[in-house]
């Protein structure tokens, strides 16, 4: 008869227990494996810095018997991502500590560094200094353009007003003249004539054409030569004068140059014959304003025949060329002092403008105070006026 085996579970080699008790023991073992984890290892190769600061609070509770010994130099947990709205699981462990300490545990937070506000430059600076920089970088302002027109009179139009200033010559021509819509009146008078004892006097009128600023100006002047009958009847009232050309250009930094023929056409005769010259005049300005005194300087330079020879070579009919040239210094706004060389002699004069805004013009000079040329000095008076008309 064959032998029936019953089912047994072997736990040792050296007893058997049934099915049921079997099954008990699975249970209790499961069950203490649960609520007993193993201790942490220690690994000494890792950085103190690292730990949890949760976990190292939680080392320093003193409970000697409950509490389990917490091993600080245990490798930090692993860092596990987790899918959205996951729950992070911590192990617990198994101890006795105060709850309080998780809410005094400091929480570290990262972020950005706490931005500085950037300073603004307008409010850090102190009222000197504002000013200060404002000046510093101010830009200047452009120069002004000072353009004498003679004869007989300087006037600089701004905005519809008129603004005269006193001429810089007296007897020679200069480099500046009259545009288009520029009218002129002039009248001249001379206690004597050169080796005479009579008095005489002239009387011009004269026009601007073109633009000396862009391209080219023409100044045409009339003037008749006696105004009073000192000789025999070839001479008198409106029996001789004369038509004069000069074309005139206004260059940068207050310069000029003009070319031009005196006496160019003349009907009855002229004591000084045709005269051919070139010129050229630049202005400065020692003064930012001309309401200082020696605010601007006028000097003009130029070759000449004619009338502008030595008074030797015009007496014999040599065919040379002088120099002439004139210096006007405007000591005052309305006043300005003036050296004049013909080529023959020395005239010394002053050009007023007696009213500020009218342009009226006053020009009393001493001629030929050298001796080099005549028979001595002679006084002269020369009066201009001048006119815009605006076409």
């Amino acid at each position: 008869m064959k032998a029936i085996k019953a089912p047994i579970s072997i736990i040792s080699p050296t007893c058997q227990i049934s099915p049921k008790c079997s099954m008990a023991i699975a249970l209790f073992l499961f069950s203490t494996t649960l609520l007993h984890h193993p201790p942490l290892l220690a690994n000494s190769l890792e950085d103190p810095s690292a730990f949890s600061p949760i976990l190292e609070r939680n080392s320093d509770v003193n409970s000697e018997e409950n509490s389990p010994k917490i091993i600080t130099t245990r490798p930090a947990l692993p860092m596990i991502p987790l899918a959205e709205n996951s729950v992070w699981e911590t192990p617990q462990i198994d101890n006795q500590f105060n709850p309080a300490l998780f809410t005094e545990t400091q929480q570290f937070i990262a972020q950005d560094p706490p931005l500085t506000e950037p300073t603004s430059p307008g409010t850090t600076e102190s009222p000197d200094e504002i000013e200060e920089l404002r000046q510093q970088w101010q830009l200047p302002l452009p120069p002004t353009t000072f353009v004498p027109i003679e004869p007989p009179a300087t006037t600089i139009r701004r905005g519809g007003t008129s603004q005269v200033a006193p001429g810089s010559s007296s007897i020679s021509p200069t480099a500046f003249g009259p545009g288009f819509g520029q009218f002129f009146w002039g009248a001249g008078f001379q206690h004597r004539t050169r080796f005479t004892d009579s008095a005489d006097g002239t009387i011009s009128t004269g026009f601007g054409l073109g633009n000396p600023r862009r391209t080219v100006g023409l100044q045409t002047t009339v003037t008749v030569l006696d105004l009073m009958s000192n000789r025999n009847n070839d001479d008198g009232f409106m029996k001789r004068g004369s038509i004069s050309f000069k074309l005139h250009r206004l260059l940068p930094n207050n310069f000029a140059v003009a070319v031009g023929v005196e006496n160019a056409i003349v009907w009855g005769f002229t004591d000084a014959g045709t005269s051919t010259y070139g010129v050229v005049s630049k202005t400065f300005s020692p003064r930012e304003s001309t309401e200082e005194p020696f605010s601007r300087v006028t000097v003009s330079l130029g070759l000449g025949n004619g009338r502008f020879r030595f008074e030797d070579d015009f007496n014999n009919d040599v065919n040379t060329v002088n120099v002439f040239g004139s210096v006007g210094v405007r000591v005052h706004p309305q006043v300005s002092a003036i050296a004049d060389w013909s080529g023959q002699d020395l005239t010394l004069a002053a050009s007023i403008v007696p009213f500020k805004n009218i342009p009226l013009v006053l020009t009393p000079a001493i001629a030929d105070i050298t001796g080099s040329a005549g028979d001595g000095a002679r006084f002269r008076l020369g009066v201009g006026y001048s006119h815009f008309f605006s076409f």
